[in-house]
């Protein structure tokens, strides 16, 4: 926990808190102006390598009334962050999560601070300026921050007063009695002051100070002293409280035996709470490796510093905790002592004091470490549980299992995993030179997944490599329970096996906890909290409670930012057997089932109204559960849960439940459903969105031509739907109107989109004044954010032949309402046109980044009609920036696609489907080349070829595509206007009055 000191001036970048904000880039101070801003730096600064959200940010930063615009803000004040880094830029990182200010050791004044607390402690209080962060007062998580930042500088003040009070520095009264003045409420400052004025013999003195401090306290705050004091004035009496006496020989901890990966962040947090506060629990599920990092923790303390562990796993009785505590402290008589006792003996001494194992005596561990706390200011306790000891001075760091690799094609990241480095570490002990190749790879990545990433259960499976190859040891993780560790020692009974793990901690569970926690064993993706309450209807305790046990048991991970709460694999497999062999498992099964069918409709039910990004996230979180339950459930229940999440992924990246009302339609059981035809209607929906058009319609045409569609209207209106879609691909967008009218006929969720893609109809059939008519329509009958998304990408269809410009905001707008609430496929489309409408106006790099993009997410998404028409759009790119030979390869391949959309010459007047002929592109001899050449590609080849087209265009330097902007900005889009004008014009003179 120590550090030498370092010139901070010489650093590259250096943030300072404590006292006005300052930021100083290579040396030179950098003004950040605005209150928002700071406060954004200062914000990032403090939350390190954990980074923060956009929303996040907006919260912290608009914590009560924030504008409509104000993730727009947050991206702006990010962009003039990075510009007041000038060269340093970078160092504003965007991950999947967020943003974070990547700073250095010491470029940050607290974490110096921090780093220089023990060795240099005058140097770390000389970083203090001012009050830290007293310029944002208004913002609440750097308000609370600052308490913690001024507790951190009382402790560093009293430290240094403890120091010069041991060295006999003459000047210690006189620092003292201004400690004590500036915080007079101060236990630990007023003992400081008191043994001050005793170690200069200055006895009356001494004893005027603590009576003053006693009557203060009682006084102001209604308290008494801690037991610490009595006996300090007691000392004072005797003359005994004067310089200390000479040190005894310091306890030091082994480092801990076995690999330490993955920890890193982890042990810094660790350290980081210990050097401001006085009690920190490492919790987490059995064999998540609390024990073995508390003790690297103990064993890695700067010289001159103390640590004691006590191990409590064999500790059977509660009464039998503070004895074992003494004995750890070499106390004599320890089977004797109690509270009092331990707390007498630690007043005076400065440690770490680790208790390894709590669980089990929790609250015999919390009455102690609650005394410490208040009587022995010098001490602080890092204690591990798989609960946590309920303290309200306890800071808790809940470790998670080690990541488990997803990707296992780059061998060489795999082998880079903490996950899989511990798994070889460990291995190597039993089979020296132990490695594994690129086809072990995913036997080993699919072994650490099934053991949850629990280095317990690495260090379980890695023993069994000496005896047998990984897809053998794969093949047997059925088994992965009972594996045994080889451990034999007293202490480590609980941890000789992952069955032996969990069940000591399931078995600390009252009824009503063991039965709720058997009942979330079936929901493979995680429950949120009206699932919990749900299921824990009928039990005779508080859901929230049974909740909170189980998560401070550490047999339920929660999440609180998304409210999901998870099983790990390994205590999932624990409660089926527990259910089995209880006769419990077909009564749990069946009330996972129902449960899910309930969740589908309330999704379904969300998704069509203002709760639609709930909804979206929801759903994508119960997917797994779901998924689950189909396999599970009778044919009433699959029926129930398909049709209503089919119904509303339709604009929805989620390609897999669109299959299953296709696997669904194909059981001859549902034929004589009363839902049949709805799942008629849904397996259609399915088809057209996979691209096979003609199975689309087939099936549509079964639900609208029966003389009753099972009474279900919206089983035909969703046909309706179905048969525009195919007409509209197919380029008849009159039928497509017509069809997309009838479909908005009736009453139902989508009305406003089916009204919108009647309007997107009749614009691409050249009847722009029918198409605003029903715009406006579309959105009138809007309910949520997705047809709002939608009608702001009509419009921009609208607006892009004659206002180019106007278009983009609203193709921009679409993007990013979509996109808040997972609406994929109006995101996509929007994005098409975006890009589309940049190579028009010259913005080729922005375009071809564009394009690049999407033509990723329709490959992944599998819907090919919408890949081969952005694939179609980014040729014509390509030939504006000069590459006719690649542009005309993409379009003949996109020809033979048979979910491609029907384009010609009159489609694409004003539908804004590329049509791009290749005789203007190549001639007659290149064309039949690249025919043939198109024979022996795939499909996927040729697109593998037009990403890497774009990639080069996107990275082009603007000098290169200066002549093709001019071509595009001013020639092209002049031509594309006056040739779609003189049609507009054409087409109302056709037009009947």
């Amino acid at each position: 926990m120590d550090s030498d000191l370092v010139d901070r001036n010489r650093l590259g970048v250096c943030v300072d808190v404590l006292g006005p904000l300052i930021l100083r880039v290579q040396g030179h101070d950098i003004d950040v102006p605005g209150p928002r801003r700071r406060a954004l730096l200062a914000l990032l600064a403090l939350e390190g390598r954990r980074g923060l959200s956009p929303p996040r940010i907006v919260d912290l930063l608009w914590p009560e009334d924030p504008p409509d615009n104000a993730l727009q803000a947050v991206y702006s004040h990010i962009s003039r962050l990075r510009g007041h880094l000038g060269p340093l830029a970078s160092r504003v990182e965007r991950r999947s999560a967020g943003y974070r200010l990547r700073l250095e050791p010491f470029e940050l004044d607290v974490d110096a601070a921090r780093r220089w607390a023990e060795r240099h402690t005058a140097a770390a209080l000389d970083l203090w300026r001012g009050p830290a962060l007293g310029e944002f007062s208004a913002y609440g998580a750097l308000e609370a921050a600052a308490v913690g930042l001024g507790e951190l500088r009382l402790r560093l003040v009293d430290d240094l007063l403890e120091q010069r009070l041991a060295a006999r520095d003459p000047d210690v009264v006189m620092e003292a009695v201004a400690a004590a003045s500036e915080s007079p409420l101060r236990e630990r400052t007023a003992q400081l002051h008191v043994r001050a004025l005793a170690a200069e013999n200055r006895t009356a003195e001494a004893m005027t100070a603590a009576q003053a401090f006693r009557r203060r306290l009682v006084d102001e705050t209604g308290l008494d002293p801690s037991e610490t004091w009595a006996r300090l004035e007691e000392r004072v009496a005797a003359r005994t409280a004067g310089p200390p006496a000479a040190p005894r020989p310091i306890a030091r901890v082994g480092r801990p035996d076995g690999p330490m990966f993955g920890r890193q962040h982890d042990r810094e947090e660790v350290v980081r709470l210990l050097s401001t506060h006085a009690v920190v629990t490492l919790s987490g599920p059995g064999g998540v490796g609390k024990t073995r990092l508390a003790l690297d923790i103990a064993s890695h303390l700067a010289p001159g510093q103390e640590a004691i562990v006590v191990t409590l796993s064999v500790v059977d009785r509660a009464d039998h905790v503070c004895s074992a505590v003494a004995a750890g402290l070499g106390l004599a008589a320890a089977s004797a002592l109690g509270v009092p006792e331990i707390v007498a003996a630690l007043t005076d001494r400065r440690l770490l004091l680790v208790l390894d194992n709590c669980e089990h005596v929790v609250d015999a561990c919390r009455e102690l470490v609650n005394a410490i706390h208040r009587g022995a200011p010098g001490v602080q306790v890092l204690s591990t549980s798989r609960g946590t000891l309920q303290l309200a001075d306890e800071y808790v760091v809940r470790l998670q299992p080690l990541p488990v690799p997803r990707d296992v094609r780059d061998v060489a990241a795999v082998r880079r995993q903490s996950s899989v480095r511990a798994f070889v570490e460990y291995a190597r002990r039993r089979r020296p030179g132990f490695d594994f190749s690129q086809e072990e790879a995913g036997d080993l990545v699919e072994v650490l997944r099934r053991l949850d990433g629990l280095p317990l259960g690495i260090e379980l499976a890695a023993r069994q490599v000496a005896v047998m190859p990984l897809a053998a040891l794969r093949e047997r993780l059925d088994r992965a329970l009972d594996l045994s560790t080889g451990r034999s020692a007293p202490q480590e009974a609980r941890q000789q096996t992952l069955r032996a793990t969990i069940d000591s901690s399931y078995r600390l569970l009252n009824d009503d906890e063991q039965r709720l926690l058997r009942l979330l064993a079936p929901f493979l993706g995680g429950v949120d909290l009206p699932t919990i309450e749900a299921l824990a209807d009928g039990l005779g305790s508080d859901p929230l409670d049974l909740l909170h046990r189980l998560v401070d048991s550490s047999l339920v991970v929660a999440d609180p930012v998304s409210g999901r709460y998870q099983l790990l694999f390994t205590v999932r497999t624990f409660l089926l057997d527990e259910l089995r062999l209880l006769g419990q498992a077909e009564e749990a099964h069946q009330r996972f089932v129902t449960r899910c069918r309930v969740v589908a409709e309330e999704i379904r039910a969300e998704m069509s109204g203002p709760a639609e990004q709930a909804g979206d996230r929801r759903l994508r979180a119960e997917l797994d559960n779901l998924r689950a339950a189909l396999d599970r459930a009778g044919l009433a229940d699959r029926v129930a849960i398909v049709v209503a999440v089919n119904q509303v992924v339709t604009w929805r990246d989620l390609p897999e439940i669109w299959a299953w009302a296709t696997d669904l339609v194909e059981d001859p059981a549902v034929i004589d459903d009363p839902a049949w035809w709805a799942i008629l209607a849904c397996a259609a929906e399915a088809a057209r969105l996979l691209g096979e058009l003609d199975t689309a319609r087939r099936r549509a045409r079964q639900v609208i031509d029966a003389s009753d569609p099972g009474g279900d209207p919206g089983a035909l209106l969703r046909a309706w739907s179905v048969v525009a879609v195919v007409d509209h691909f197919g380029g008849d967008f009159t039928a497509a109107r017509e069809a997309w009218l009838r479909a908005a006929s009736g009453p139902g969720a989508e009305r406003s989109t089916f009204i919108g893609s009647a309007a997107l109809a009749a614009a691409y059939d050249g009847d722009h004044q029918t198409a605003r008519a029903l715009l406006a329509e579309a959105r009138t009958a809007a309910t949520s954010a997705s047809h709002r998304a939608f009608a702001a990408y009509v419009e921009g269809e609208l607006l892009a032949p004659t206002h180019p410009t106007q278009a983009l905001g609203c193709y921009e707008t679409a993007i990013t309402e979509a996109a808040r609430v997972g609406c994929t496929f109006v995101e996509g489309v929007a994005k098409v046109s975006l890009a589309s409408t940049r190579t028009r106006v010259g913005d080729l790099a922005g375009a071809a980044e564009g394009f690049a993009d999407l033509i990723t997410t329709w490959r992944r998404t599998g819907q090919s009609t919408q890949l081969w028409t952005t694939a179609r759009n980014a040729a014509e790119l390509l030939a504006v920036a000069g590459s006719q030979r690649a542009a005309a390869l993409v379009l003949i391949v996109a020809a033979e696609q048979p979910g491609a959309a029907a384009v010609d010459a009159q489609i694409a007047r004003f539908s804004r489907r590329s049509y791009l002929p290749l005789a203007e592109l190549v001639d007659d001899s290149t064309r039949a080349e690249l025919v043939e050449e198109a024979r022996w590609l795939s499909s996927s080849d040729v697109l593998d070829h037009l990403l890497a087209e774009l990639e080069t265009l996107g990275s082009s330097p603007p000098h290169r595509l200066k002549d093709h902007v001019q071509d595009a900005g001013d020639q092209a889009t002049k031509g594309i206007e006056d040739e779609q004008r003189d049609d507009l014009e054409a087409h109302r003179e056709r037009s009947p009055p």
